[in-house]
């Protein structure tokens, strides 16, 4: 594949990524991964109440919705109780910290009569604010955070502990015309997403491809195309994506699986860079043996490989996206898969026809030539 074919498919992943994730609906956005759904409506005529309206299956724990990029700051949780009741709280949130009730409850006005789980087995809440409160202000183009949980508190009071969400995430919504747009914060992720996909499932798999099958064809070349490619393509990637995660968070936590295994890889990366050095500075095509370096070299690389293929789906978890990722994700994983395992079966064919030892001595010359070179 050339370099040019290669930045087509990167910037048509970029596109799809992108493109599938822009929503439309009026003033409305939902989490289809649990069908919790929120509308918001601005004051209409003379009013001066924001009208909000929270659906989900009534298993839900408590829903949760707030004002800002992110769960902290002004946030709006409600829960169903055993006796049939609602209890809605207006709380202040803090990073890692339990939100506490504010002394601002009156702010929300529940609506008594359309809030309940009504008899299509659903969780409804309808309550309204005013546009302005203290220390919020609903704008136009709004930013909302949202949040999710199984986890019942079985609690009236409106200080009641929460449990940890399921799912959350973040939109901005355009509540004039009733365009859902996406923030900075999504931009900043799908980019993330776009680039580390591309590194660590198209590029780096491209490098390993030409290390492992294309030595016989390109005996001089392929060392060169292999740390090229490591070197000028997929190392600037990596450390893009990873500079893009990092803005979109605002800081460096270690709170979440995804985030854990990303520096992981981020860092596993460049001492196989390291160890590849190594292996190049040492390399004897006189060797009659592979040594302990080279073959940490090759199965230190497929270890990253693998770690990145797992790593794809806690990205998605913790973005909460549709289930079609998934599904597109695993099938690419399979053609892939598939595409090694064929590969690596007519090699190990053909050394089984012109014996190991004479197909191993070619390619030490090859790599001897082009040191030369």
């Amino acid at each position: 594949m050339s370099i040019y074919s290669k930045r087509n498919v990167w910037c048509a992943i970029f596109l799809y990524f992108t493109l599938v994730q822009v929503g439309y609906g009026l003033n409305r956005y939902c989490l289809k991964e649990v069908d919790y759904c929120f509308t918001i409506t601005l004051p209409q005529n003379n009013e001066t109440l924001v009208h909000f309206r929270l659906e989900a299956p009534s298993t839900a724990g408590w829903l949760g919705l707030g004002i800002g990029k992110d769960m902290t700051g002004y946030l709006m949780i409600a829960w169903a109780n055993d006796d049939g009741s609602i209890t809605l709280s207006q709380r202040e949130g803090e990073e890692g910290v339990q939100p506490l009730a504010t002394d601002q409850q009156s702010d929300l006005q529940l609506n008594m009569d359309t809030s309940k789980i009504n008899e299509n087995d659903k969780f409804i809440v309808e309550f309204t604010r005013p546009l302005k409160v203290k220390g919020n202000t609903i704008k136009t183009k709004q930013d909302f955070a949202y949040a999710y949980s199984t986890l019942n508190p079985y609690d009236k009071d409106i200080n009641a502990y929460l449990a940890r969400h399921d799912y959350n995430g973040h939109i901005k919504l355009n509540l004039a015309d009733g365009v859902s747009e996406l923030s900075q914060y999504d931009r900043l992720i799908i980019a993330h997403a776009a680039l580390m996909f591309s590194a660590w499932l198209v590029i780096i798999p491209g490098a390993v491809f030409i290390a492992r099958f294309a030595r016989n064809f390109l005996p001089t070349t392929w060392f060169k195309l292999h740390v090229g490619i490591q070197v000028f393509l997929s190392l600037p990637v990596i450390i893009a994506g990873s500079s893009l995660s990092f803005a979109a968070a605002g800081n460096l936590t270690f709170d979440d699986p995804h985030k854990i295994v990303g520096f992981v890889l981020f860092l596993g990366f460049f001492i196989q860079l390291a160890i590849g050095a190594i292996h190049h500075h040492l390399y004897d095509p006189k060797r009659l043996r592979t040594p302990w370096w080279t073959q940490l070299h090759w199965w230190f690389g497929r270890a990253l490989v693998v770690l990145a293929a797992f790593q794809i789906p806690l990205g998605l978890k913790l973005y909460g996206v549709d289930m079609a990722y998934y599904y597109i994700y695993y099938i690419y994983l399979f053609i892939l898969l598939i595409a090694f395992s064929f590969l690596s079966f007519r090699l190990w064919n053909r050394g089984q026809d012109n014996g190991f030892k004479r197909m191993r001595d070619s390619q030490d010359d090859g790599f001897k030539q082009m040191q030369n070179s």
